[in-house]
């Protein structure tokens, strides 16, 4: 099962938490447990001091030593236990009493021994139970010369210390548990804080189905990241709605316009076949059915090619195309229509080469020129021209019609957009403008129409010269 984005913030920002509370308490317990060491060693080092200054002076003063005379001082203030003792390790007195029996360190002892002055450190386990920390320290004596004359062991129970580390562990643990356990339900609040947002807009666009794509999207967000979230998806909408729209509009008129030559096949054939008729009349019907039958074959070529392009599925094979060679056979090919209607026609007479598919490309030629042929004025002129440059090749073409409509100027190209009706689709399928816009497209071109100010259509195509990598 997937979990909610809530309940993964909330579970990765309290984890988070935790590892950090757990890092800073280890590092805290560390430090800590170094400086209460440090710091018990510092005292037993002092009492080992004081009593050896203690020693030390007494010697000097022919007294005996004072350690046995006043061991109040030491269990009281100190709070230490001290063992003196002599320079092989064993014990001459000791406060408090008991503390004869303090185990002794050899190696600790041999170091002090050897160097009279400088402490050496050692932990004493098991005496009575209890772990101990003790310090040594060597005095040479009055006498001088180097040699030890009494050593001074001062021990003190690292229990407490250790207690005190516990109650520290313990006292941490309990506050990275409850840190852990605030920084769940501080990041689960702020979590649902971050994807109030992101329900709204799921549960706004679940509502949102094909019938009712003029709705739009209205979260409440107050952050920059989801108000672009929202606008992103409003325009989404708004593309999706265009196309839906497009869609449904060139659904019906390509219903439109396939009905209308099979009911025309229908009425002429069903006139024909109510009565007896001649020869020449059933020849009749069947040229007329023919050319419907023309007209819808070229139609379905075209929504065909249309549709394919739109959807990639057409494969391209570029190569070197002499475009004014394909305007001429275009040319030839309508040359009778050109005769029939007086039309003067200037043609560019250079090789103009672009990066093309000589087959698609002479079609979107075909239509261009048929479209100017039609529209023109009888003895109007038609004038065809490339503008070449380094990396794009223009084609232009110009009739002497009556030219586009502003308000039709933005869908021309669309397919079976009905113009007025001096630029009517007249016997033509509709869908002529449409096939040259995608096949410039798909040229990685592009086509742009519009009027001349002395009159007429223009119509330009942007075509790559050479073949893009």
């Amino acid at each position: 099962m997937t979990p909610s984005l809530r309940l993964s913030l909330a579970a990765r920002f309290a984890g988070t938490m935790a590892v950090a509370l757990i890092a800073i308490s280890a590092a805290f317990s560390l430090a800590t447990s170094r400086v209460l060491r440090s710091q018990q060693d510092r005292a037993i080092a002092a009492a080992a001091v004081i009593v050896s200054d203690g020693l030390a002076y007494s010697e000097m003063q022919g007294a005996p030593p004072f350690l046995a005379a006043t061991p109040s001082r030491y269990t009281q203030e100190l709070n230490r236990y001290v063992v003196l003792r002599d320079p092989q390790g064993r014990p001459l007195r000791a406060i408090p009493g008991e503390a004869m029996d303090l185990p002794v360190d050899t190696a600790a002892v041999a170091a002090a021994v050897a160097h009279p002055g400088e402490f050496q450190y050692a932990d004493v386990r098991g005496w009575h139970g209890l772990q101990m920390r003790t310090v040594y320290v060597a005095e040479a004596g009055a006498g001088g010369g180097g040699a030890a004359h009494w050593l001074v062991q001062v021990a003190a129970s690292t229990e407490r210390l250790h207690a005190l580390s516990r109650d520290l562990i313990l006292i941490q643990v309990v506050i990275t548990l409850l840190g852990t356990g605030a920084s769940y339900f501080g990041g689960w609040w702020l979590a649902g804080s971050a994807v109030r947002p992101v329900q709204e807009i799921t549960s706004q666009a679940m509502q949102i189905q094909a019938g009712t794509l003029d709705q739009r999207l209205a979260s409440h967000a107050t952050t920059v990241e989801y108000r672009g979230l929202v606008s992103v998806l409003n325009r989404m909408l708004d593309r999706l709605e265009s196309a839906f729209q497009a869609q449904r509009r060139f659904t019906a008129d390509a219903s439109h316009e396939l009905r209308t030559p099979l009911t025309v096949m229908q009425g002429e054939i069903e006139v024909a076949l109510r009565s007896d008729r001649s020869v020449r009349e059933y020849q009749q019907v069947l040229r007329s059915s023919l050319e419907e039958i023309d007209r819808l074959i070229v139609m379905t070529e075209e929504l065909l090619l249309i549709t394919r392009v739109q959807a990639h599925a057409v494969q391209v094979h570029r190569s070197s195309t002499d475009v004014g060679a394909l305007i001429q056979h275009s040319l030839d090919r309508l040359r009778g229509q050109i005769l029939e209607r007086e039309l003067t026609v200037s043609a560019p007479a250079a090789d103009s080469r672009v990066s093309a598919d000589r087959d698609l490309l002479g079609k979107l030629i075909d239509e261009l020129l048929e479209n100017a042929v039609k529209y023109s004025e009888p003895g109007g002129e038609i004038r065809v021209s490339t503008e070449p440059s380094p990396e794009r090749m223009r084609l232009v073409i110009e009739d002497a019609g009556p030219g586009i409509a502003l308000e039709d100027l933005p869908h021309i190209f669309d397919p079976f957009y009905r113009a007025d009706q001096a630029r009517g689709r007249g016997t033509g399928t509709g869908l002529g403008l449409t096939t040259a816009a995608a096949i410039a497209r798909l040229h990685g071109g592009d086509i742009r129409a519009a009027n001349r100010p002395e009159g007429g259509a223009r119509f330009e195509v942007d075509l790559p010269t050479h073949i893009p990598a």
